[in-house]
């Protein structure tokens, strides 16, 4: 994501916190866990803003290349402890999302839980992710939305996602305009307060 200082200071202060929240509250590792069926089997994966890096470290288990890459200083030193612990590769970035440090077509999946929302250009960043995407690679996506159903709860949550600062988009209108192909778009979780989207690069093997 773009270098913003105030998210930068509130996600390295939030950083020794934020793995013992999730613990608190087990569906929100099913939430982002809901990425995993669609990122290519033995393919080079990355994962945007992987926080403490517990989704991360599954990935880093299941794929022979996967990659961390925050804003954050303090999330990227949690995401190191937790990977070195469990024995795995530690590649972490620290960076830029509109300026993703990978060749074109390098890679064959991207991750993004509950951190497109926090992006302030979606559309910039769309592009760059798409420009490092291989033929038939996929985008995953998973963050809080605004529903179809328009129900009064999912909307005033959406409305306190957007209090601190995030941005509630149509992730799949986005997608198309960076020329992917949509495969998937559910909108599931508490209140259907949480939406999953997946893009596909066109050519190449199928992304599922």
């Amino acid at each position: 994501m773009p270098e913003h200082t105030d998210y930068r200071r509130l996600y390295d202060r939030l950083a020794p916190f934020y793995a013992p929240a999730m613990r608190l509250f087990p569906m929100w590792r099913g939430y982002t866990e809901a990425v995993l069926p669609w990122l290519p089997p033995g393919g080079a994966i990355l994962e945007i803003g992987p926080g403490p890096g517990v989704l991360l470290r599954k990935l880093a288990a299941r794929h022979p290349f996967a990659a961390g890459f925050d804003l954050s200083p303090g999330m990227l030193r949690q995401a190191r402890q937790r990977l070195r612990r469990a024995g795995l590769a530690e590649r972490l970035v620290r960076g830029d999302i509109v300026r993703l440090p990978f060749a074109a077509a390098s890679l064959d999946g991207i991750a993004l839980t509950f951190t497109f929302s926090a992006v302030p250009d979606g559309h910039a960043a769309l592009g760059e992710m798409a420009r490092v995407l291989r033929p038939g690679g996929v985008i995953a996506l998973v963050d809080a939305c605004e529903p179809e159903n328009g129900n009064r709860v999912a909307l005033w949550l959406a409305r306190q996602w957007e209090r601190f600062g995030d941005s509630m988009r149509d992730e799949s209108a986005l997608m198309r305009a960076a020329g992917l192909e949509i495969v998937e778009r559910r909108e599931f979780g508490a209140f259907s307060s949480i939406r999953l989207t997946v893009g596909r690069k066109p050519g190449g093997r199928p992304a599922r």
